[in-house]
């Protein structure tokens, strides 16, 4: 296991000062991310475990319910590929509905730490047009998932584009106040199905599809 830096040990799980210090260091390293695809600053972000407040009931409530979306429509699968899989939070959940995973982040501590927590899994630092490792047999994954990711990114049609050529089915999640900047790349997409997840007072979009699938109109869901 890596050497532990100040920073990690003063924002321990459970530590008197970790709400504080997680307060103060993402608004200092999130300076500058959002659509611009900012890795670096995303390292620095890292610096600090469990940056996004992972572990709260907000964020363990949002898994569950997508976990809930994923087993409605895809059901389990063989394969699935998670884009911006961080320190492998959410994967946990994920991996209760695939045989293999396979997590995708840019950030080299998240996926470090993400591969302590899930050591069956495969994880790679990378990004979505250039996977650092080889897809499943046939060349594409049961299940491309990005939760909370396309609108840290500067192309989120080239993104939404690449995984459908990776998946045999996609899913992707975003924060509401983004709605604006994310779905105006989804709503074309034939067959697309759409909904919300809930944990008041936050709100979340999902869209799902089957890349190749026959136009017929979305279908939106509560």
């Amino acid at each position: 296991m890596a050497r532990k830096n100040l920073l990690e040990l003063i924002a321990r799980e459970g530590a008197p000062a970790r709400a504080l210090v997680s307060k103060v260091w993402r608004r200092y390293a999130m300076r500058g991310i959002g659509g611009n695809d900012n890795h670096a600053a995303l390292e620095t972000l890292y610096a600090l475990p469990d940056p996004w407040g992972m572990t709260t009931a907000r964020e363990q409530s949002r898994f569950v319910q997508t976990n809930g979306v994923i087993a409605a429509h895809a059901g389990r699968v063989g394969s699935l590929l998670e884009i911006g899989s961080g320190e492998g939070h959410q994967s946990e959940h994920l991996a209760q509905l695939c045989d293999k995973l396979y997590g995708l982040d840019v950030s080299e501590r998240a996926v470090e730490r993400a591969r302590e927590r899930l050591p069956g899994a495969t994880f790679g630092v990378g990004e979505l047009t250039a996977l650092p490792f080889e897809a499943p047999p046939g060349g594409k994954f049961d299940l491309v998932v990005a939760c909370e990711v396309l609108y840290y990114l500067s192309d989120i049609g080239r993104a939404v584009e690449a995984m459908s050529g990776l998946g045999r089915a996609c899913l992707v999640t975003f924060f509401c106040p983004s709605a604006r900047r994310v779905a105006e790349h989804l709503q074309d997409i034939p067959g697309l199905q759409r909904g919300w997840i809930y944990h008041d007072p936050y709100a979340w979009l999902w869209a799902y599809w089957e890349p190749g699938a026959e136009p017929g109109g979305d279908s939106a869901q509560s």
